[in-house]
């Protein structure tokens, strides 16, 4: 009897040391992440657990590993880095740097504790977070298409729903990938639960915004594209976001506050061809006196493409003022002489408007293009079939 009461009386301590052992473990671990301390987390962790067997252990270090890797090849390899207080990831990832490697194979890892902890839902919100992340980064170039992530992402996240152990990003998730399938009414609710569990997480005000544009509530869109520009600080998305109201306004018709954000976005996030282009729309709508400086800074987004030309013929024929782009095209031809791919591009853009106003005109400028971009192109270059198409049309 007392050999019994010992041996439960030690197996009793020794759960109770191995339990303090792994919670002592992991708030090292957090300790250290706190600081920074990346590789060193990591570390300690796996050096705890070799085998992955423990499922709090293995997704904190799923969690440093999507949270804090300097590289990754294809997700399955991660190089981690110890930073200094004042450092952050993005000052090294995507750079050229000896680092410590791992190998963590998230949907064999997790997928193998499932089986021995099937009823574990936090092990599912950390298999669907990692095909989310795959997703955003390789999208298409992964070792399983996008059809197949989104439905392993639902798969795991309705589990995890499930069994309660889903947080905001959970939803959040949910409802991205019913917005990537185009399902935008059905991902409303889960961008609203997310916003429910974190008020403070702009990404689901803005995406919620996007799915109620898309069916039509452009007043709910509005107040959530509000809140999520209020909330973010990063530049580029803040800029997306008084973009977005510029739209929503805009399909309110509302010039006004329309040009306001937009005006606003390109202070924030200043050259973005997607915002230059709409107030340039608007500006030449309204008969604004800045059209003219406008006009030039879009038109140097691009020199070169294709895109900016087809842009400006569509705005300029809109309110058919197409009058306004020629003498434009005209001026700059003196200013491209020595580029002869600009210089091709004016003058066969030139001729496409002529096309309308004067063939003979016409003609003549797509024969000076096609003779400034043999230099540029070769022979089977398709900007000549499209040369070639002008000068046909020009001869009916």
């Amino acid at each position: 009897m007392k050999k019994l009461v010992l041996l439960i009386l030690l197996t009793l301590l020794t759960i109770t040391a191995f339990c303090q052992t792994e919670t002592e473990t992991i708030k090292k671990a957090n300790d250290l992440i706190a600081n920074k301390k990346y590789e060193s987390a990591f570390k300690l962790l796996d050096s705890f657990d070799k085998k992955n067997e423990k499922p709090d252990i293995v997704l904190l270090k799923e969690d440093i590993l999507l949270n804090y890797f300097v590289s990754s090849l294809m997700h399955e390899m991660f190089a981690l880095k110890d930073l200094k207080m004042n450092e952050t990831v993005e000052d090294y990832r995507g750079k050229e740097g000896q680092y410590a490697m791992f190998r963590f194979d998230a949907d064999t890892i997790i997928g193998d504790l499932m089986k021995t902890h099937p009823q574990n839902g936090k092990l599912y919100n950390g298999l669907g977070n990692f095909y989310y992340e795959v997703q955003t980064k390789y999208s298409g170039n992964w070792l399983k298409d996008d059809k197949e992530l989104f439905r392993l992402i639902e798969v795991n996240d309705k589990k995890a729903i499930e069994t309660n152990c889903a947080d905001f990003m959970t939803y959040f998730v949910m409802g991205y990938v019913n917005i990537a399938q185009e399902k935008y009414k059905e991902a409303i609710p889960y961008f609203l639960k997310s916003i429910e569990l974190n008020k403070d997480y702009a990404g689901s005000y803005y995406n919620v915004a996007y799915a109620y544009m898309y069916i039509d509530d452009r007043e709910n869109a509005l107040k959530n594209a509000k809140i999520s520009l209020d909330l973010y600080t990063d530049i580029s998305f803040k800029g997306d976001a008084a973009r977005m109201l510029g739209q929503i306004y805009s399909e309110m018709k509302d010039n006004k506050n329309a040009l306001l954000n937009y005006e606003l976005s390109d202070k924030i996030d200043p050259d973005n061809y997607y915002t230059i282009k709409p107030i340039l729309d608007l500006y030449l709508k309204t008969g604004n006196l800045k059209t003219i400086t406008l006009r030039n800074s879009f038109f140097k987004l691009g020199p070169g493409k294709p895109t900016i030309y087809n842009d400006l013929e569509e705005i300029y024929s809109t309110y058919s003022k197409q009058d306004e782009l020629i003498a434009f095209y005209k001026e700059k031809l003196p200013e491209y002489k020595d580029d002869a791919k600009v210089l091709g591009n004016l003058n066969f853009y030139l001729g496409r408007i002529y096309l309308d106003k004067d063939k003979k005109e016409a003609k003549a400028y797509f024969l000076k293009a096609k003779d400034i971009l043999s230099k540029v192109y070769a022979k089977d270059h398709a900007v000549f079939n499209a040369i070639q198409d002008g000068i046909d049309l020009s001869e009916k």
